[in-house]
């Protein structure tokens, strides 16, 4: 089984790339980078768990004719810094990488930040082959181009717009997985369904034990039409000046989260407490009924996201954190609102909306 999408880019003369899906699909790694063109040389930039499970079946299916090095990092969010990516470009230069190197990005979510933004500015920009290795990454990170690594003033706040040159996804990874590991990448495509079909919002109220145990057939739909929309928001808005901020629903207050923790509380749990609290707003501004928002705290409660957990919080620092969000305008805080499920607040594709603190203060408390 295997399932083929394209991302078209009309800011960049019709640029497009494939994003290629399916069980076993590892095995055409050769057959897609034969399709970019001719290399220098391979890097494979990947984390140390990642590395020590598939390094070696990746390595053993690309083509001879190439010289290939694999650099790894410790794996883990606190590793997605200056200070490693530095490391990466010091070991590149070392192996005489040029311009005609292409990047594999063979991991997580980390591992594809980190080794997009490498690849964005290493030499001014080289090819890079996104191979994600986790539900959470194969659904958010590695589609749309968005490279970036952490700082102490928040989470990927120094980045750059660099999309693939193609991306290869394939659910056997999947099966490595912890069950927490799953449900930090579900919750994205929950994030992305609430905002755009509820159809595939019921699919996952109906399926979710199925999704949770991997069932393939049901896993590859859930990723197939989540990137599907994903690939249509960055295509219509790949530099996030409006529509693509919708793809931030739950992460203003998920990336507080994150930061707050030190980034000991996984990005996907974190959005799911994200998607809570803003859907809390979303009621009290009265864009959701009592319904609604329970519907959205049940979906959650399956996963484990739970309103206890939120009042181990200082409720004003979790706002003060909010501020540094990038989708903000003079530390004044903007969110992305749902008006129902399957829905957002669009004006003109502008998705993003001043809310005053006071309310979000009141949902916090609520909750």
């Amino acid at each position: 089984m295997l399932s083929k999408l394209n991302v078209c880019i009309p800011q960049q003369s019709e640029y497009s790339y494939p994003i290629v899906l399916g069980l076993n699909s590892l095995s055409l790694v050769s057959e897609l980078i034969n399709a970019l063109g001719q290399f220098s040389q391979i890097v494979i930039i990947s984390d140390a768990t990642v590395a020590e499970l598939y390094a070696d079946e990746l390595i053993s299916l690309l083509d001879d004719a190439y010289q290939v090095n694999l650099i790894q990092f410790p794996a883990g969010e606190l590793n997605k810094s200056a200070e490693n990516k530095a490391k990466i470009e010091e070991q590149m230069f070392k192996l005489q990488c040029d311009r005609h190197t292409l990047c594999i990005a063979f991991g997580g979510g980390v591992v594809g930040d980190l080794a997009g933004f490498t690849a964005a500015t290493y030499m001014r920009g080289i090819k890079v082959l996104q191979i994600p290795t986790t539900l959470l990454a194969m659904l958010d990170s590695s589609v749309g181009g968005k490279t970036a690594i952490n700082t102490s003033y928040g989470k990927n706040i120094i980045g750059a717009f660099w999309q693939p040159s193609t991306v290869l996804m394939d659910v056997n990874f999947l099966q490595s997985l912890s069950k927490e590991q799953v449900i930090n990448g579900l919750v994205e495509a929950i994030k992305i369904f609430l905002t755009f079909d509820a159809n595939y919002v019921e699919k996952c109220v109906e399926q979710i034990d199925e999704i949770i145990e991997l069932d393939s057939s049901v896993v590859l739909d859930i990723i197939y039409r989540a990137v599907s929309l994903k690939a249509h928001v960055v295509e219509v808005d790949e530099k996030e000046h409006h529509l693509r901020m919708s793809l931030n629903f739950g992460h203003t207050v998920g990336h507080a989260l994150e930061k707050i923790t030190h980034y000991q509380l996984m990005h996907g749990y974190a959005v799911g407490y994200g998607i809570l609290v803003e859907a809390k707003i979303a009621q009290l501004l009265a864009l959701i009924d009592d319904n609604q928002f329970k519907y959205i705290e049940k979906l959650l409660l399956q996963v484990g996201i739970t309103k206890e957990y939120l009042q181990q919080f200082d409720n004003l620092e979790v706002i003060k954190a909010m501020r540094g969000d990038k989708k903000n305008s003079n530390q004044q805080i903007k969110i992305v609102l749902i008006n129902g499920i399957g829905s957002m607040k669009n004006i003109d594709n502008q998705v993003a909306f001043l809310v005053n603190e006071e309310i979000i203060l009141q949902a916090l408390e609520s909750l």
